[in-house]
């Protein structure tokens, strides 16, 4: 975790909760017990103390993510076994622990070690951001340009659409990335059945 004054708790909701109202903040406490989430409601708590508040501050940006490599099993209509395709950012970062760790040195010399993994994400955030809103407002001026009405629902579709897609690349004969079979896939996300 980045940042001075992050903690966190891997815990019931109930103990979480408890801890961080009784001391504003958490202990870093990890409950090994497995259980269905429903279970003493299982949660992942973050707190970050961000002191006397004066003014405005920059936003603290959180990033939670999920990985699974294949990410899709792919198969066609050529009877051929399915074929595992692994996320395209592997080409990048090979392995999910290294794009998710930094330098164990990177605070004595003020983050300038952290290796160019997930931290690439969230020093973008704020580009990110910034392109995110423009397409909306772009959407928005183009859809608005019909129909008042249609924009929100357009932008609504678009994240859904973004949201549910998955750029894969395969692998050549001797397992390695190839750089030339990238395909995107979208989950289904309309109410019909597929026939």
């Amino acid at each position: 975790m980045q940042g001075g004054n992050v903690t966190y708790n891997a815990d019931s909701d109930v103990d979480a909760r408890g801890k961080f109202t009784r001391t504003g903040t958490l202990d870093g406490h990890q409950d090994p017990n497995l259980r269905l989430i429903a279970n003493s409601s299982a949660v992942f708590a973050i707190s970050r103390d961000l002191g006397t508040i004066q003014t405005t501050k920059d936003p603290v940006v959180w990033a939670i993510g999920f990985t699974t490599d294949p990410a899709v099993k792919y198969s066609d209509l050529s009877g051929a076994p399915p074929t595992p395709r692994s996320p395209y950012y592997k080409i990048q970062y090979s392995n999910d622990p290294d794009m998710a760790s930094i330098d164990s040195n990177c605070w004595e010399d003020y983050m300038s070690n952290i290796k160019i993994q997930i931290v690439d994400f969230l020093n973008d955030f704020s580009n990110a951001s910034s392109r995110a809103q423009n397409l909306d407002n772009k959407t928005l001026q183009d859809a608005g340009s019909i129909s008042y009405l249609l924009g929100p629902s357009v932008i609504l579709a678009m994240h859904e659409v973004f949201g549910s897609t998955q750029l894969t690349i395969g692998t050549d004969a001797s397992g390695k990335l190839n750089k030339s079979d990238v395909m995107m896939f979208m989950k289904n996300i309309g109410g019909s059945k597929a026939k």
